[in-house]
Parts: C-alpha cells; sequence; structure tokens
C-alpha cells in the first residue's frame, strides 16, 4: 500500500505557478511519468515515501508525458519515467536513468533546506496563525540544532514572549550581540518590558507584602506562586514551592506539590521543566 502524501497533477495551467513560481518557496520534485512504462508507479511509491519522511519539505508533482511532451521536451525530458529536481524557477537535478533508492533519496535530500531551516519556516507560519504554544516548542528544536544563529534566537524570544516566558526571553535578549541589535531587537524589548509591567499586578504586589511580615506561610506561598504563574514568572513560582517541598513534600494537604506539578506540566520543552523535574525527583529517591 502506498503512503499517503500530497502530490500536484501538473498541467498547462499551473505548471507556470507550481514549477517556476513555487520552486522559490520550496524545492519542486516532479516524475515524468508514462502508463506504457511499467517502471513508473514503483518509483512514484518511492517518492512518496521520501517525501514523507523528509515532513514534506518538498513539493511532489507528477507530470503526464503523453499528454504533456511539448512541456517534458522544454525541461530537458524526452521519456519517461525520469525525476527533475526545480529549485528558484530552474532545474538543478535529477535522472533518467533509475538509480537505487539510497541514491535517489540522497539526490533529492541534498536539495533541500538544513534542519533548522524548516523548522524556523514553521515557527514563523505557526506565529502568523496565533499558534504560539506550537511555535515556541518548534523553535526551541532549531535552536538546539543552531544555537549560535541570532535569526533563529529572535524568533525564538518572540515565541517565548507571546507565550509570557520573559525571565528566558531577557536572557537571551541581553547576550545578543550589538551588531544585533537592530529593529527586530528594539521592538522585542519594548515587549519585554510590556509583559515585565503587566507581571507586577497589584495582587502580586500586595502578597509579596504580605510575605515579609509574620503573615508568611506555606498557603500564602502557594498563592504568590500560582500568581507568578499566571504572570509568566514560572521560575519565582517553580523555586518558591520547591522551597516548601524541601521542608515537606505534603504541605498544605498536597497543594505545594500538585501545584508544583501542574506548573511543570505547562512547561513542554522548556528548560526550567528539565531543571525542576530534577531537583524534585532528588527530593524522591
Amino acid at each position: 500500500m502506498q503512503p499517503t502524501t500530497s502530490v500536484i497533477d501538473i498541467s498547462f495551467e499551473n505548471a507556470q505557478q507550481v514549477l517556476i513560481e513555487g520552486s522559490f518557496n520550496q524545492p519542486v520534485v516532479v516524475q515524468f511519468w508514462s502508463p506504457a512504462s511499467p517502471q513508473c508507479e514503483p518509483l512514484f511509491g518511492l517518492l512518496q515515501q521520501i517525501h514523507q519522511q523528509t515532513g514534506e519539505s518538498f513539493v511532489l508533482a507528477k507530470l503526464n508525458m503523453d499528454e504533456l511532451a511539448q512541456l517534458a521536451q522544454q525541461l530537458g525530458v524526452a521519456q519517461a519515467p525520469a525525476v527533475v529536481i526545480l529549485k528558484e524557477g530552474r532545474p538543478v537535478d535529477g535522472f533518467t536513468d533509475i538509480p537505487s533508492p539510497e541514491v535517489i533519496a540522497e539526490t533529492i535530500v541534498r536539495h533541500l533546506p538544513a534542519p533548522e531551516e524548516q523548522l524556523l519556516a514553521k515557527a514563523k507560519a505557526l506565529l502568523e496563525a496565533d499558534q504560539s504554544a506550537e511555535a515556541l516548542s518548534v523553535i526551541r528544536e532549531a535552536h538546539q540544532l543552531a544555537p549560535q544563529r541570532n535569526d533563529i534566537i529572535l524568533v525564538l524570544i518572540q515565541a517565548l514572549l507571546n507565550n509570557q516566558h520573559a525571565e528566558e526571553a531577557e536572557t537571551l535578549l541581553n547576550a545578543l550581540p550589538l551588531e544585533d541589535q537592530q529593529a527586530d531587537f528594539h521592538e522585542l524589548k519594548s515587549q519585554l518590558e510590556l509583559l515585565k509591567a503587566a507581571a507586577e499586578s497589584p495582587e502580586i504586589q500586595a502578597l509579596e507584602a504580605r510575605l515579609a511580615t509574620s503573615e508568611d506561610s506555606a498557603e500564602l506561598r502557594l498563592n504568590l506562586a500560582i500568581q507568578y504563574s499566571q504572570a509568566g514568572r514560572n521560575q519565582e513560582a517553580l523555586e518558591l514551592l520547591f522551597a516548601i517541598l524541601q521542608k515537606d513534600l505534603e504541605s498544605v494537604d498536597g497543594k505545594i506539590k500538585k501545584n508544583f506539578l501542574d506548573i511543570l506540566a505547562t512547561l513542554n520543552g522548556d528548560p526550567l521543566s528539565s531543571q525542576f523535574r530534577r531537583k524534585y525527583f532528588s527530593l524522591l529517591y
């Protein structure tokens, strides 16, 4: 059974848009086929597998040579089966004598964007679609692959701010070199300041003031930690709760532990999650 994957059938009407204009956005892999050639079907099944395995990071298209022989000739193809790879409006690679599956995969993959480029593009699209939590998870992967790329760091900062992770965003912003502190940097800096100002709510200020008096208690610290978490100040919330757990894992009838674990559950992919999970497990074992 062939894998299901999106495929574009080339026609005279869509050829310009898909093969020329489309190849400026993603590589386009075109199989030239004919019903009279028995080699075409297994080759196309292999191309579909590669398409899926690479996360559909190229456009897969089919061109019927019996119907579009003139268009095929313009691309330098005289018989089927054949494969042509197009980038930026022109053919850059391909084959007519069908090589091994490994060679076919290598031929395609060397023309694909680097994994971090694909993740960066995906994260940007998710941010534009207001899917900030998903964007943060994706851009973290890109940052792990290319931690020195400042264009990726800037998108990571934007995703962090959108998810109210002010502390991590501030750390990354302050580490950016001067030459990268241009318009994007100053816009993000302004967003950070607004987020930090919003995090200093009257409720938080009142709880902090009470904490500095004889009212200090585990219940009060729990309430403050909840407010910190809602304001995106997750590290402060976790530190506050962990200090109580170090003394009593079942403090406030287990509510301290529950809220501590609830905050960790919201930090999927955040380094804070791994850091405080290790601390928590050290208390258990």
